[in-house]
């Protein structure tokens, strides 16, 4: 069995200046393989790197280290791999021609400082680095006292910026492990959960699914949503468990694996030939802002319009001043008055709405902090929701946009006028009355 530890190195880590996206990559790519990140670990620049790389050989199978391959002082991970290997660093003739080429063309000189990043440990296989400097290295080594059958442990150096990393692990350590190592293939589905609660999603699926084949089962709540996940070897078993899933969650899935519930809108308008506007007031833009963020969405959202006052609900989205008189911002009918609005003066296909109550002021006891409405308008009608969604400013205004998203996903399969409080035509009695 193939125990995997990645150790991340670099003060900026720990200081928080920056964030380690290193980890996800490194543990997605390695699944394809059927390989698991056993064991992680983030240590500063210095002597911690070599305590690290010596107890991470001392239990692991395979080890890779990323950062500290550079030119500057602080980089010392290729001089603490060598020392503990006990391999003197050798010039490496072609890292060092290809180093000078590669500054050559950018109009700098090899220095001193620089050159170091061609000095290769004895016996080390180089990885090139076709897009930076410091070249990755492959070690393997033998801890004392192993026994002959088990194989040599492994230590894959990676230089630490992503976009001199990622291309490496794609074009050079992806063939290396599946040429040198032995793994058996496992794979995964994930489906994405909107509006269920993960106790509630384990207690409608997990025995139903533990009947059907012995699957790891992993859940990953986020606000007001979950990722439901299922490991095996047999991929069969998999297409099976999704029939299962399907038959008891049904609309309430809205993606699969990554695919963001914006992805999922502007596709689904997509290949529908459909056009969206947005209408805000608690949520400031940030359901239109996640929109945009999705490539392609241009031939979709056709205008946004962020209406915090009551004025400007008046005067942008043409709502009836007495509804706000009568109901107040924060109520069903100007929830829908302001979707039907910003359809009208767009000319789109739908649009949504939402008004609510962020807080940590301005609630009372008719309307708390976390009241929300919302409302999606298309041909058929408008639909509108009420949710009290309990939690600090921010996160409201998350998981508000992603319910107006979710509206208007399920509106693009069913049309407004047949959502039932916010989820498919025809729900499973076991999921509709989910929280």
């Amino acid at each position: 069995m193939i125990t995997v530890e990645v150790i991340n190195t670099g003060s900026e880590l720990l200081l928080g200046q920056v964030t380690n996206t290193h980890l996800g990559f490194i543990a997605r790519e390695l699944f394809k393989l059927g390989l698991r990140v056993d064991r992680q670990v983030t240590v500063p620049d210095g002597a911690a790197i070599r305590g690290a790389m010596s107890e991470g050989l001392a239990r692991s199978s395979l080890v890779i280290v990323t950062g500290g391959l550079g030119p500057t002082s602080d980089d010392l991970t290729r001089d603490f791999a060598a020392e503990l290997l006990e391999r003197p660093l050798r010039l490496n003739q072609a890292v060092l021609t290809k180093l000078t080429d590669y500054l050559g063309r950018r109009g700098y000189g090899v220095s001193e400082l620089t050159k170091r990043q061609a000095m290769v440990p004895e016996g080390g296989e180089v990885l090139p680095n076709d897009y930076g400097t410091a070249p990755g290295l492959v070690m393997t080594h033998r801890n004392v006292g192993d026994p002959p059958h088990m194989p040599d442990h492994v230590l894959i150096l990676l230089p630490g910026p992503p976009r001199e990393l990622k291309p490496m692990w794609t074009t050079y350590v992806m063939p290396w492990l599946r040429t040198h190592l032995e793994m058996q293939v496992m794979h995964q589905r994930t489906w994405r959960v909107q509006g269920v609660g993960e106790s509630r999603v384990q207690e409608l699926l997990e025995q139903a699914l533990r009947e059907l084949h012995d699957f790891e089962f992993g859940y990953c709540a986020r606000p007001g949503e979950v990722d439901f996940r299922l490991i095996s070897p047999d991929q069969a078993a998999l297409t099976r468990a999704d029939a299962v899933v399907r038959g008891i969650l049904a609309d309430a899935i809205y993606a699969e694996d990554e695919e963001s519930m914006e992805q999922v809108v502007v596709r689904q308008s997509v290949a529908a030939g459909k056009t969206i506007a947005t209408a805000e007031s608690c949520t400031g833009g940030l359901i239109s802002n996640r929109l945009t963020n999705v490539p392609g969405s241009s031939a979709v959202l056709q205008a946004g319009y962020v209406t915090y006052s009551n004025t400007s609900k008046t005067r942008e989205l043409g709502v009836n001043p007495a509804l706000l008189t009568t109901h107040g911002a924060v109520s069903e009918p100007v929830a829908r008055a302001m979707a039907e609005g910003a359809r009208r003066l767009a000319g789109t296909s739908l649009a949504v709405a939402a008004t609510g109550i962020a807080g940590p002021d301005g609630g009372s006891a008719e309307k708390p902090v976390g009241t929300v409405w919302l409302a999606v308008a298309d041909e058929t009608g408008t639909h509108s929701v009420r949710r009290k969604l309990s939690t600090d400013r921010e996160t409201f205004k998350l998981m508000a946009s992603q319910v107006a998203l979710d509206l208007l996903r399920l509106s693009l399969k069913y049309g407004a006028a047949r959502l039932v409080d916010g989820h498919g035509a025809a729900p499973t009695a076991a999921v509709a009355g989910r929280p």
